[in-house]
């Protein structure tokens, strides 16, 4: 019985512990960048209105607002920045920031597929997730030797993946991140 009131607080105090850590991860949601196309409306104000491209410093050009930093905030971090800068201008400013094309999250994809290019990583992709999206492989390809080049700070880094191992379950699969080259020889 006192074993039974004991795991039943202990999976309360887990329970609390985790509900706000998973609430925290949703706020954070998706991260604005460069190149990404956002609308912008101010409600009752169409002239404040519109889309923008977040610029490769990061940040967005509106009316009144002049320059304000979008990326590294999501959309709804985004939305209480304007409101606030607004207020000074709009008896209670209420605004809506939607991420049209999420153009920042981009991977490359060169060599022995049908249809190298540039992709657009909308959700998280791994690396055998991505190969069927460049059209999978031509005949010519070593599937055995790929090479992921990843930037990350400042610095190169290159991954070596074994197609043939990842399917077998004797390699991981990798994580592919926005600005990922994915070279397949």
């Amino acid at each position: 019985m006192m074993k039974d009131v004991r795991m039943k607080n202990l999976l309360v105090v887990l329970v609390c512990c985790l509900i706000p850590a998973s609430i925290s991860a949703q706020e954070v949601g998706y991260l604005i960048g460069p190149s990404d196309l956002l609308e912008i409306s101010v409600w009752g104000e169409e002239s404040l209105s519109r889309q923008v491209v977040v610029r490769t410093d990061g940040y967005i050009s509106l009316p009144l607002v002049g320059d304000i930093l979008s990326a590294g905030k999501n959309p709804a971090q985004l939305q209480k920045d304007l409101e606030a800068f607004l207020a000074k201008y709009i008896k209670d400013p209420h605004c809506a920031v939607i991420v049209v094309e999420p153009r920042s999250k981009r991977f490359y994809i060169e060599g022995q597929v049908n249809a190298p290019g540039e992709y657009i990583l909308d959700r998280d992709m791994l690396l055998t997730q991505v190969i069927p999206r460049a059209g999978g492989f031509t005949e010519w390809a070593n599937k055995d030797d790929i090479v992921v080049l990843r930037y990350e700070g400042g610095e190169q880094t290159r991954l070596q993946a074994n197609y043939s191992k990842i399917i077998k379950g004797k390699q991981e699969d990798v994580f592919i991140r926005p600005g990922d080259t994915i070279i397949i020889p």
